[in-house]
């Protein structure tokens, strides 16, 4: 089943928090590569700061907090992207919209993810958007989408701004962090950012 999101807009402190404590401790250790279950106050207490890296947005389904994404410019063109979908909202088409916006959003450039082995769900969503798979190391795996218009055309990474997407690209605008990596630089380094998006254990 498909649901449509309601609203994209800028993360804040509090919509990833309540975010957070709408997944599970097996939701939220896959999202964070971590080896077993943690706990909601938890990942807020230690992990608050990377909820909000790069340009973060949060989508709403009726005024819900329902996913995250958040994108991290990197040199050379490449985006970081780090996902995370609360569980009442996941296999419901979520995922795949912010995957699509951040296509919409990123052209020109390689979107990257990295997830954790077995995490069947991201996988399969990352595949089914047209990430190439790249065998990773220490437990993760790595995908990558240089985004083209074939690949925005062919249905597979993005398609054309609805009215919803048209929302986002506004929410996008209002982040000074976007200004500066649509202008062709990055806002920060390559240092950190992948630690920033999936903290180690």
């Amino acid at each position: 089943m498909t649901t449509v999101m309601t609203a994209v807009r800028p993360a804040t402190a509090g919509s990833a928090a309540d975010l957070v404590r709408a997944c599970s401790p097996e939701s939220l250790s896959r999202r964070f590569t971590l080896g077993g279950p943690i706990d909601p106050e938890t990942v807020l207490s230690r992990y608050r700061r990377f909820l909000l890296a790069g340009t973060p947005l949060i989508a709403e389904v009726s005024g819900a907090p329902a996913g995250l994404l958040n994108a991290v410019p990197e040199d050379g063109r490449r985006v970081e992207l780090g996902l995370l979908v609360a569980d009442g909202w996941q296999r419901r088409g979520i995922g795949r919209g912010l995957v699509r916006l951040a296509a919409e959003q990123w052209r020109d450039w390689t979107l990257h993810a990295t997830v954790q082995e077995g995490n069947v769900a991201a996988e399969g969503l990352l595949r089914a958007c047209g990430f190439r798979f790249a065998p990773g190391y220490g437990g993760e795996n790595e995908y990558e989408l240089t985004v083209t218009e074939e690949t925005l055309d062919d249905g597979t990474a993005g398609a054309r701004p609805d009215g919803l997407q048209r929302c986002a690209v506004a929410a996008y605008a209002r982040s000074e962090r976007h200004r500066y990596a649509r202008g062709g630089s990055a806002c920060r380094g390559t240092t950190g950012v992948t630690a920033a998006l999936l903290p180690g254990r």
